[in-house]
């Protein structure tokens, strides 16, 4: 029945820029066959070990969720945060699940932690379901906002914006995943976030042998909205910038290999 829902959606939204991913390899296959058979040869369709690196304008999400799904599969798929990850982080513009709800509700135990069940109710919310509260390291949905090969494409483009966004010889580098207590010399608000956090990337300015940071860039998910934890942070990371008169500028997640627009934020900062 996903499959066969697929199809349709395809057929009814034919212009989009369309993924499917699946976490199995037999649905994958039964999917490529049903678009093949309906003529249909232009969308991808994988597990999510296909999509590394890749994005689309709207995601597919299959589950494959049925009266035969065994607990110990879904316990499997419930809490994979490599899966519900990619999945999540490879829609640019909407992200679409399909899936059996009576499956789904059979296979859920409430009482233990479900990032499927979270991200079905979400979607099927349109984003206004209240998610799961738990500490961010521990959750699949939203424990990266994205994956490591969209930080590597962000940080390839921020670093080729960088190299030529400027004439006047100036020369910058990027560090990522770069400690708060490395960039500041004073803890001014005895914060314990100073020693806890982390900048997403750092740019820095060389100057003869020493490189002085100028800014800090943080790559920004969903959870980044919805995680009252996540935001919590990033308050207390945004006040710690403004103590120390530090510029911090985020980018949503959704906008990371697009070169053009790194580079006008960069030339907007500069030119300030």
């Amino acid at each position: 029945a996903e499959a066969e829902a697929i199809v349709r959606y395809i057929k009814d939204n034919p212009s989009d820029n369309i993924g499917v991913i699946t976490p199995f390899v037999k649905q994958k296959e039964y999917i490529k066959k049903e678009l093949e058979s309906n003529g249909i040869n232009n969308v991808d369709c994988g597990t999510v070990h296909a999509f590394q690196g890749d994005e689309k304008d709207v995601i597919l999400f299959s589950l494959a969720l049925s009266e035969h799904t065994r607990p110990e599969t879904y316990a499997w798929l419930k809490n994979n945060r490599e899966l519900i990850n990619v999945s999540t982080s490879r829609a640019r513009q909407q992200l679409y699940l399909f899936t059996d709800s009576n499956a789904l509700e059979r296979l859920h135990d409430p009482s233990q932690e479900d990032d499927l069940y979270d991200l079905a109710c979400y979607v099927r919310s349109a984003g206004t379901y209240q998610l799961t509260p738990k500490p961010v390291e521990s959750r699949a949905l939203g424990i990266r906002p994205y994956s490591t090969a969209t930080e590597e494409a962000f940080l390839e483009n921020l670093t080729h914006a960088l190299d030529n966004a400027f004439s006047d010889g100036s020369h910058y580098t990027v560090h990522k995943e770069v400690p708060v207590s490395q960039v500041f010399m004073e803890n001014i608000s005895s914060k314990d976030y100073f020693y806890r956090g982390r900048f997403d990337f750092v740019v820095y300015r060389r100057y003869q042998k020493k490189e002085i940071p100028v800014l800090a860039v943080e790559l920004d998910g969903m959870e980044h909205l919805s995680d009252h934890i996540v935001k919590a942070r990033d308050e207390q990371k945004e006040a710690i910038c403004r103590e120390h008169g530090f510029e911090l500028i985020r980018v949503d997640n959704t906008y990371a290999r697009r070169y053009h627009y790194i580079k006008e934020i960069l030339t907007q900062y500069f030119r300030s």
